[in-house]
């Protein structure tokens, strides 16, 4: 609350001798309780031939007192607005490292897929910077071999390797006398399938396959390679920004 000492008052003097106010200055923030004070300070010094209205000033103070219910349920809706932005952030501060998807399709139909790598809130909207995941792979490796020119161990005529796509397309690779080498070539002419000879550290190779759309199996028939199998996802290198609001699935 204000208090008096804040407040400058201007009086002047009637032709009967009576003092009264006439203006008010030096505190532009008067509160309710100023305004009474004031009000009453006016009633003692009144022209008694002329005395105040006194329902015009009650009226006075009753717009004073809408205006400050006003100003504070202003105050209020800001403060609950920045509680809401500040939840929303952080939920959504969850999402990082998260696929989503927000309704847009790519050109097969599927929906697109994102993968979160930051979130940011601007004048109360949430932002989502995301990758488009482009493909998913499962990458099988071989054990490892001297030199690429080394021949399978396969002693059948009939010996295969069988791959099956996300798709279900069988892919089968007779290993009956060949090399590491030439697997390699003959998956790597397959559609949808990666493969070559990889040196690794400590100078020997390994025959390394990857098929596009995840989802694959590899099989054997009278041979028996040695692998493992991974899987590794593909991102469009351009970020886009994705609002919050317009998150349809989260995985």
């Amino acid at each position: 609350m204000s208090t008096l000492s804040d407040i400058s008052t201007t009086s002047s003097t009637d032709a009967y001798g009576n003092s009264y106010t006439t203006a008010v200055s030096g505190n532009d923030n008067l509160e309710n309780n100023d305004f009474i004070t004031l009000m009453l300070t006016e009633l003692s010094m009144q022209d008694p031939t002329e005395p105040v209205d006194s329902s015009s000033m009650l009226d006075d103070q009753l717009q004073m007192q809408t205006l400050e219910t006003n100003i504070s349920l202003t105050e209020s809706m800001n403060s609950l607005a920045t509680s809401f932005e500040q939840s929303n952030l952080s939920n959504s501060a969850s999402l990082i490292g998260n696929v989503v998807e927000n309704g847009d399709l790519n050109d097969s139909g599927d929906s697109k897929q994102y993968k979160v790598s930051s979130v940011e809130g601007q004048d109360g909207t949430i932002y989502l910077t995301a990758y488009e995941i482009t493909d998913y792979y499962d990458v099988y490796s071989f054990d490892e071999t001297s030199s690429s020119s080394n021949t399978i161990d396969s002693s059948g005529e009939d010996d295969m390797l069988t791959v099956t796509d996300s798709d279900d397309n069988s892919y089968e690779i007779s290993t009956y006398g060949k090399t590491y080498e030439e697997v390699a070539d003959e998956l790597n002419s397959i559609d949808g399938i990666t493969a070559s000879m990889v040196e690794n550290s400590t100078g020997n190779y390994q025959l390394v396959a990857s098929v596009s759309g995840g989802s694959s199996s590899l099989s054997q028939s009278g041979v028996n390679m040695t692998y493992s199998k991974d899987n590794a996802t593909a991102y469009n290198s351009e970020a886009e920004i994705i609002e919050y609001t317009n998150v349809t699935k989260i995985y």
